[in-house]
């Protein structure tokens, strides 16, 4: 009989799931506002603005591997409602802010909070589901987060219609009063930590004195994140690149770039979890390079846009390039979280997780700067570029494949149900990782 974690069963993950959208309508309800707010209300000029917010996400980013380490020491549990509580703090000072230091220490709460979420996020929901399953929770947070992202923003953008400073505040203290019930939420679920001789383990799983020297180590797993960092990149493409784009390229309506953010929002909320259901018995490797594929063709598609002279055709262009772009990000985005989460030991998640989403950091960090350099040589250029960059990030990860885990390549079906193939796992990567491999047999059900 398969143990059960302390963290298993349907309740625990609908909390979960509420949590997750408590917190993305809160942090929807922040977007619309962000410069905005202090330089509107607090009266600051917004160089000093956008300094004080650089200098707290470079501080935010710096103490990121922290937080892994704290994932293995305490559980993603307790780092998630931390992280959360931690930001609704900092959004309850921000009222209170005046002058520039202020600013800056607030700003500083929120990034610290922020740059927690990712690996314990994962981390948690490792906890919360395993194999195939894991996968599904990853694809139904998503949806969930995309749509509570719009509901968010379209709070925010009714309380700005008052175009009152109380409407901004109020803003801002619905962003903190939404972490703080995903804190409450996160905090009243059971422990998910799984004691060692129930969980998939190796050698390697119980070396947790190792740190992060075993994750530097193993060449696989970092492999897989060098990979993902140009395909992070297309994730701040739709907010950085689209806007400049098909405004001053292309001259369109300051409006359309709403639009398109908008199409690509729903689209994810209504369809990533059928997309994940449909892609859920394939190798995650391959349906993420797939996404960056879909990625690739995308960006070539917005280049040729170009050469298109406006009217109902660009538009119509813009739409359909857009709706290619979200196929990538539905492929991509729930299979690389599940490989990035299975390929790494039961006992250093945390770590390996911070070390995977530095990735994601990275690029999110230089994104504006980088991509706003080449706008100004060449916008072309600019797609061309991205649409190389993840096309050699998706042939690397193909090559990674056999030396990755096989139950984070390809789960373990449930018990009882029959998939072409997986018998004799024929064609299934069977190396493991150098430091952490995966368990010397296949799980053959979800527990």
């Amino acid at each position: 009989m398969t143990p059960t974690s302390p963290g298993k069963g349907t309740f625990p993950r609908y909390r979960y799931l509420a949590a997750v959208s408590a917190e993305a309508v809160g942090g929807g309800m922040y977007v619309p506002v962000s410069l905005l707010y202090f330089h509107r209300v607090a009266g600051l000029p917004l160089g000093q603005v956008g300094g004080a917010l650089t200098v707290a996400a470079l501080v935010g980013l710096a103490v990121s591997p922290f937080f892994g380490a704290l994932v293995d020491r305490l559980g993603a549990r307790t780092v998630v409602a931390v992280g959360f509580a931690v930001r609704a703090v900092g959004f309850v000072c921000y009222p209170f802010v005046h002058q520039w230091w202020q600013l800056l220490a607030a700003a500083t709460l929120v990034a610290v909070g922020d740059r927690s979420f990712q690996a314990s996020i994962q981390a948690l929901i490792s906890e919360l589901a395993q194999g195939a399953e894991r996968q599904r929770m990853i694809a139904t947070q998503s949806s969930l987060r995309n749509a509570g992202f719009g509901v968010g923003g379209l709070l925010a953008s009714l309380a700005l219609a008052a175009d009152a400073d109380w409407a901004y505040h109020a803003v801002v203290l619905g962003s903190g009063a939404g972490l703080a019930l995903a804190a409450v939420l996160i905090a009243g679920l059971p422990s998910g930590r799984v004691p060692a001789a129930t969980t998939n383990t190796t050698e390697a799983d119980g070396k947790a004195s190792g740190g992060y020297g075993a994750v530097l180590r193993d060449r696989p797993y970092l492999g897989l994140t060098l990979a993902t960092v140009p395909l992070a990149f297309c994730y701040s493409s739709l907010s950085v690149i689209l806007p400049v784009y098909t405004t001053q390229t292309l001259h369109a309506s300051a409006s359309l770039p709403g639009l398109l953010f908008t199409v690509n929002t729903v689209l994810v909320a209504l369809a990533q979890v059928p997309v994940n259901s449909w892609t859920s018995k394939w190798r995650r490797t391959r349906v993420s390079a797939m996404g960056g594929v879909v990625f690739a063709a995308s960006f070539l598609g917005f280049a040729v846009l170009s050469a298109l002279d406006g009217g109902v055709v660009l538009v119509s262009g813009l739409l359909l390039t857009t709706v290619l772009y979200t196929g990538g990000e539905l492929l991509h985005s729930p299979s690389s979280g599940a490989l990035s989460t299975d390929a790494a030991p039961d006992a250093l998640r945390g770590r390996y997780l911070a070390v995977y989403y530095l990735s994601w950091s990275v690029a999110k960090a230089a994104a504006p700067a980088l991509f706003t350099t080449l706008l100004a040589v060449s916008a072309n250029l600019t797609w061309l570029l991205l649409a190389g960059g993840v096309l050699l990030g998706s042939l690397a990860m193909l090559r990674l494949e056999p030396r990755l885990p096989a139950h984070a390549v390809r789960p373990a079906p449930e018990a009882g149900s029959a998939e072409p193939g997986n018998a004799e796992t024929a064609g299934e990567p069977t190396g493991t990782m150098s430091g952490a491999a995966a368990s010397p047999t296949r799980r053959t059900r979800r527990s």
